[in-house]
C-alpha cells in the first residue's frame, strides 16, 4: 500500500509540474534568468518522470494509470509485454479492441465504478489477447484524485494462471485421493462382510449336515442352500476380481464378432433358476438378430449383473424383460423390471463406489452394491454408455449402448 501511495504521489507531482511548465510557457514573457529556472523545472519534471517510469519498470506485475475516460496515460514494461505492444501504441488508448467483448465490458464497467465511488476493486478475471491463450489475472484498481480534483485510475495486474492451474491440480489430486480412499474402504467392507458372511454360513450349514445323519430330506435342503450361497459368493468374487483388474489396467478388451441375440439368451438362461426361485418371469422380447464386434465376456458380465440386480429388486409375480434395438451405429440393450424402483437421489449415486450403499432386495437379499459399479466400468471399456430410468414402485429400466463395430 505504501509503494502504491508513493507511486501516486510521484504521478501527482509530475502532473503538477507539467501544468506549471505549460502555464509559464503560455502566459509569461521570460527573461534569461527565468528561462534558466524554467529549464531547471523542466529537467526536474523529466527526471522525476524518468525515475517514476524506471521504478514502475522494475515491477514484475503490470502497472497502468488511466484517466477518467479509461485512456491509458502511463504503463510499465510488464504491461507492454503482456499486450505485446510498444508504449507509444498504448498511451492514449483504452485497448478495448484488443480483448473480447465480454472481457472489455467487464473491464470498463469496473473502471467506471472505481472512478465513480472510489472504492478499491480487487477481482479475478480472464484476459484473452489475440494469438495468445486465455490467462487468469488478479486485478487491483483504485482511484486517485490530484490536487486539482482530477481523477485517475491506478491498476496492478498479476498473472495468476500458473497458480490457478496448480491449485486445480492439487484439488483434483485431493479428490482422487479421497476417491481412492473411499474405494479402498468399500473394497474392505465387501471383503469383510459380503465375502466373509457367506463363508460363515457355509461352514455353519456343513456343521448341520454332520448332525443330520439320518434325515435325508433335511440334508438335501442344506446342500441346496450351500450350493446357492456358494454360487452367489462366486459371482461376487468374480465381480471383485474383474473390477480389480480393470482398476489396475490388467483387464484387456478382446473384441470378436458375436451374435447379440445368442449372448442375451445365454445370459438369461443362466439367470432363470434364480428368477424362478422368486417366482419372477424373465424373458427376452423384440431381440434384434445382429452381429457386433465387442468383447463377449465383458458384455456377458454386464448383462448378468443387470439381470441379477433386476431380480433382486423385483417382487414375486413380477417380470423382467430384456430387449435390444439398433440406433445409428450403436446397439442398445435394455433390462426392464416392474420392481420397487428408485428415487433420483439413489440414481445419482448408483454408479459411484464411494457413495453407493447396498440395499436389501425384495426377499431380503443382501448385496455389495458392487455389481452396478462394475457395469459402468465395463461399459466404458466397451466405449459405450449406461443410463437408467426409474420410478418408485413402478420399476426401473437400465440401458446400455455400445458400438456395433
Amino acid at each position: 500500500m505504501k509503494n502504491q501511495q508513493t507511486r501516486q504521489d510521484l504521478i501527482n507531482q509530475i502532473a503538477k509540474l507539467k501544468k506549471q511548465n505549460k502555464f509559464l510557457l503560455s502566459h509569461t514573457t521570460l527573461n534569461s534568468q527565468e528561462k534558466i529556472e524554467l529549464q531547471i523545472i523542466k529537467d526536474e519534471v523529466d527526471e522525476s518522470e524518468k525515475y517514476t517510469q524506471t521504478l514502475l519498470n522494475t515491477m514484475g506485475d503490470s502497472v497502468f494509470v488511466k484517466n477518467d475516460k479509461s485512456e491509458l496515460i502511463m504503463v510499465n514494461d510488464a504491461f507492454s509485454k503482456m499486450f505485446n505492444l510498444p508504449r507509444n501504441e498504448i498511451i492514449g488508448k483504452t485497448l478495448a479492441d484488443n480483448v473480447p467483448v465480454n472481457e472489455r465490458e467487464s473491464f470498463l464497467k469496473i473502471d467506471n465504478q472505481v472512478l465513480a465511488d472510489g472504492i478499491e476493486n480487487i477481482n479475478e478475471e480472464t484476459l484473452t489477447l489475440e494469438g495468445k491463450d486465455t490467462r487468469i489475472i488478479s486485478t487491483r484498481k483504485s482511484r486517485y484524485i490530484d490536487a486539482n480534483g482530477e481523477k485517475s485510475l491506478v491498476g496492478v495486474i498479476r498473472d495468476i494462471t500458473e497458480r490457478k492451474k496448480a491449485e486445480m491440480a492439487l484439488a483434483e489430486s485431493e479428490a482422487n485421493f479421497r476417491k481412492l480412499n473411499a474405494t479402498k474402504d468399500k473394497l474392505f467392507s465387501v471383503i469383510a462382510h459380503d465375502l466373509r458372511g457367506p463363508f460363515n454360513n457355509i461352514i455353519g450349514l456343513l456343521k448341520m449336515i454332520d448332525l443330520a445323519t439320518t434325515d435325508q430330506k433335511e440334508t438335501e435342503e442344506i446342500i441346496s442352500l450351500i450350493n446357492t450361497t456358494a454360487n452367489k459368493t462366486l459371482v461376487l468374487l468374480d465381480n471383485l476380481l474383474h473390477w480389480a483388474r480393470s482398476q489396475t489396467g490388467e483387464l484387456l478388451v478382446r473384441p470378436t464378432v458375436i451374435s447379440l441375440a445368442k449372448v442375451i439368451n445365454h445370459t438369461i438362461a443362466h439367470q432363470q433358476s434364480i428368477a424362478k426361485a422368486k417366482n419372477i418371469k424373465l424373458y427376452s422380447n423384440n431381440l434384434i438378430n445382429t452381429e457386433l464386434h465387442t468383447d463377449e465376456n465383458i458384455l456377458k458380465t454386464v448383462l448378468r449383473n443387470l439381470i441379477s440386480n433386476a431380480i433382486k429388486f423385483t417382487r414375486s409375480q413380477g417380470e423382467i424383460i430384456v430387449g435390444s434395438t439398433i440406433n445409428d451405429n450403436l446397439v442398445e440393450i435394455s433390462v426392464s423390471d416392474n420392481g420397487v424402483g428408485m428415487n433420483q437421489e439413489k440414481i445419482d449415486s448408483l454408479f459411484e463406489i464411494a457413495s453407493n450403499k447396498t440395499t436389501m432386495g425384495t426377499a431380503r437379499e443382501k448385496g455389495s452394491g458392487f455389481g452396478l459399479v462394475l457395469c459402468k466400468e465395463f461399459v466404458n471399456k466397451l466405449n459405450g454408455t449406461i443410463t437408467v430410468e426409474s420410478e418408485l414402485e413402478k420399476g426401473s429400466t437400465f440401458k446400455i449402448a455400445i458400438p456395433i463395430k
